[in-house]
């Protein structure tokens, strides 16, 4: 920081080249996200190399050990980059993290952020209860660990073509 003027030097901003990953139910079963929402953003707060989305949570579709208040809250970044980007006043489907420690909703690397259509909200909900379905049935009989890990499907009635 130059502390003649209160500036950062270099944030490097511009040099963010984030990669998209969209929202399909094999990204969503696979990393597994701690919140899920619907937000509006407000604002997008850049200090130095700490960037910070506020937006207004709409709705929750998921949540786990933070409290998500359907009000305005600040997504947390761990880089001077904003990844996903979004822009203000649009409407999105975010998934991330949670710092459990500080009570923090994280938007970092691999979280997702969509523009908002309700046939995704709909289609995430329906993710989750599988999720939660295949959490409770791995210790079921009738398949290995190593099927259930990679994700194949040892019943010969239930392949698709």
């Amino acid at each position: 920081m130059d502390s003649n003027n209160g500036n950062c030097r270099g944030t490097g901003i511009e040099r963010c080249k984030c990669k998209p990953i969209k929202a399909t139910q094999k990204t969503y079963l696979r990393n597994n996200y701690n919140y899920v929402i619907r937000a509006k953003v407000k604002e997008v707060k850049t200090k130095c190399h700490d960037v910070t989305a506020v937006v207004e949570v709409k709705e929750i579709l998921k949540s786990s050990l933070v409290n998500i208040p359907r009000d305005t809250v600040n997504l947390y970044t761990n880089s001077g980059c904003l990844c996903p980007p979004l822009n203000t006043n649009e409407e999105y489907i975010i998934m991330g993290y949670e710092d459990e420690e500080r009570s923090r909703l994280l938007l970092v690397e691999g979280s997702i952020a969509e523009k908002w259509k309700d046939r995704l909200g709909k289609k995430v909900k329906r993710w989750d209860q599988k999720l939660r379905h295949s959490g409770k049935s791995k210790n079921e009989p009738g398949q290995s660990d190593s099927a259930q890990k990679s994700g194949k499907n040892n019943n010969p009635r239930q392949t698709r073509n």
